[in-house]
């Protein structure tokens, strides 16, 4: 097998937030919504590159943050949140 694939082979590829399940770890990937959706999220603290750990997925997912603080997230047709799982 080439470096190549190996490499291929161990990168996880960004899912919707809600797919993941309590107490997984995520690197958010991106945050695709109105401006004022992505604004409000990045003042709390959910931004593109931020680590999170679930405490509840599903459509409302539960989520803290790396600072500590917790987020109800609710996702809809106008927002997508994409993460990518790490282990």
């Amino acid at each position: 097998m080439s470096i190549a694939t190996q490499a291929n082979l161990s990168e996880k590829q960004a899912v919707p937030l809600q797919s993941l399940g309590s107490g997984e770890m995520a690197r958010v990937s991106s945050v695709i919504g109105s401006n004022h959706e992505v604004a409000r999220l990045a003042e709390m603290g959910f931004r593109t590159g931020m680590t999170v750990s679930v405490s509840r997925g599903g459509i409302t997912s539960i989520v803290q943050l790396l600072n500590g603080s917790r987020l109800c997230v609710r996702t809809c047709n106008q927002l997508e949140i994409l993460v990518t799982p790490i282990q």
